[in-house]
């Protein structure tokens, strides 16, 4: 047995080493809280930190999966490097005294151990959330808080849709709507519009009993009629971006913010 214990403790050392070179996970780690408020993605984030003892940045910017998974490529690489360091540790074991190493063993086992675990956990492809941390699905009801021409808040209502490139936003406004000087309309020609979603439309509403098939027709056959009509369509109190996203959903036009005006108006 070798008395001198020098090369498996510098062993020791050089695996932390790895672990901590370069900040690799705490980079890691802000790369993904900039990229999801998936609760339990972030959960799993903070458990590495603690771990490791390390703080990242939880700035969210934006839904972005692609950079999700490129950041776990990160730290799958980087832990498969850390372990190969520390497989050259057992080539020395056996000729040392296990007084000098087995509470080292013990604790980078389980820190190793419990550093893959948890970055397996974040290989699950991320809910897509709102800025609240709501989960959106297809077909979800979301708003986009707004103010009209006089500073009044209001909903903008859309519709969740699936497609190739993520999720997407269907919404139905006149383009008076979306001039950023410009006063809105009260009645203007309606337009469907389909934009990228952003975390910044809030979950509003799930329905239940619809499929993803009754909403497409329904809002294929919305465009026809818009492009088809001679007469103005949208219409703030009859027939606004409420109306239209409820009638693509529940089959009823609808704006709960009308009845809402109504009702204070009365009373």
């Amino acid at each position: 047995m070798n008395p001198n214990p020098s090369r498996v403790l510098r062993l020791f050392a050089e695996t932390q080493d790895r672990l901590y070179d370069g900040d690799t996970i705490k980079k890691a780690l802000s790369q993904i809280a900039r990229h999801t408020k998936d609760k339990k993605v972030i959960e799993n984030c903070e458990a590495i930190a603690e771990l490791l003892q390390i703080e990242f940045d939880q700035t969210f910017v934006r839904n972005d999966v692609n950079q999700h998974f490129d950041a776990v490529k990160k730290l799958q690489n980087h832990g498969i490097w850390v372990k190969d360091k520390y497989k050259e540790i057992k080539l020395y074991t056996d000729n040392c005294d296990p007084k000098w190493f087995s509470a080292l063993q013990e604790v980078t086992d389980v820190q190793l151990d419990r550093l893959g675990q948890l970055v397996s956990l974040l290989s699950a492809v991320p809910d897509i959330c709102d800025l609240n941390g709501n989960v959106i699905r297809p077909n979800d009801l979301v708003i986009y808080p707004s103010q009209d021409e006089e500073g009044r808040p209001y909903e903008h209502y859309g519709i969740v849709r699936a497609t190739h490139q993520g999720y997407s936003i269907a919404h139905f406004f006149t383009i008076e709507t979306i001039r950023p000087q410009g006063r809105v309309a009260e009645v203007g020609l309606g337009y469907v519009y389909f934009s990228p979603y952003k975390a910044e439309w809030l979950f509003k509403e799930r329905p239940e009993s619809v499929s993803d098939s009754q909403i497409e027709s329904r809002i294929d056959e919305s465009r026809k009629k818009f492009i088809a009509a001679k007469d103005k369509l949208w219409n703030k109190l009859l027939y606004n971006c409420e109306h239209w996203a409820r009638e693509m959903v529940y089959g009823e036009a609808r704006s709960t913010q009308v009845e809402n005006l109504r009702t204070k108006k009365s009373t």
